[in-house]
């Protein structure tokens, strides 16, 4: 399936209004790159790169935004966020008049990034000894009370933590042909005890290194 012609990028548009990348505020985590790849046509350089973080929620948006923004610019690119110019609705309503509204700022290229999927799983565990009530244990004629009693104290406490592994996608695509000219993947391991907005930064960190390895930023 051809993934560079220019109904890529609009159907890539259409998945606005689905995807969030709230996911990632969730815990503590670690991120992986897990892939990337790089068209043999993109240029060097790519010229200007409007950022588009696909979000729902506003501050989100422009925290992803942002912080890309800032670390490209620390490689020596020029980027601009989006989130002042179209909301993901009016993006969504008219890509065409989009990719315009960004070309009108001088972007040669627009970066996406967005949710690509997610896993949960849970772990529970006995801090413990098991304890039974040997007098109740195996008897069958016993009241319904004494039957609650064995269910209840039979085991010490246990504790459960929740394990969230997400998938984020960022595509660079050029505006004007709407080819896509570079796309990776990463990988981030969510826990549940830690500051919620902890791994931006290194999630952000790892595309643009990733970028930056695959000479598509300097």
């Amino acid at each position: 399936m051809n993934q560079t012609g220019p109904s890529f990028l609009h159907r890539k548009f259409r998945l606005l209004a689905p995807c969030t990348l709230a996911a990632l505020l969730c815990g503590c985590a670690a991120t992986r790159v897990e892939e990337t790849w790089k068209s043999p046509d993109c240029p060097q350089p790519v010229g200007k790169i409007a950022v588009l973080a696909i979000d729902e929620r506003g501050l989100v948006r422009e925290g992803f935004e942002n912080r890309f923004v800032r670390q490209l610019r620390n490689t020596g690119a020029t980027a601009e966020v989006t989130y002042d110019l179209l909301s993901l609705p009016d993006i969504k309503e008219d890509k065409r008049a989009a990719a315009e509204r960004f070309r009108a700022t001088g972007a040669q290229t627009v970066l996406i990034l967005r949710l690509a999927g997610k896993a949960s799983s849970f772990h529970e565990s006995r801090a413990g000894k098991e304890h039974y009530v040997g007098t109740v244990t195996g008897i069958d004629n016993v009241g319904w009370y004494d039957y609650y009693s064995v269910a209840f104290m039979d085991m010490s406490p246990t504790y459960g933590n929740t394990k969230q592994t997400v998938y984020v996608e960022a595509g660079l695509y050029d505006l004007n042909t709407e080819k896509r000219l570079w796309f990776g993947t990463t990988q981030t391991v969510l826990k549940e005890d830690m500051d919620r907005v902890s791994e931006m930064d290194p999630l952000v960190e790892k595309f643009v290194a990733a970028m930056r390895k695959d000479s598509v930023v300097p």
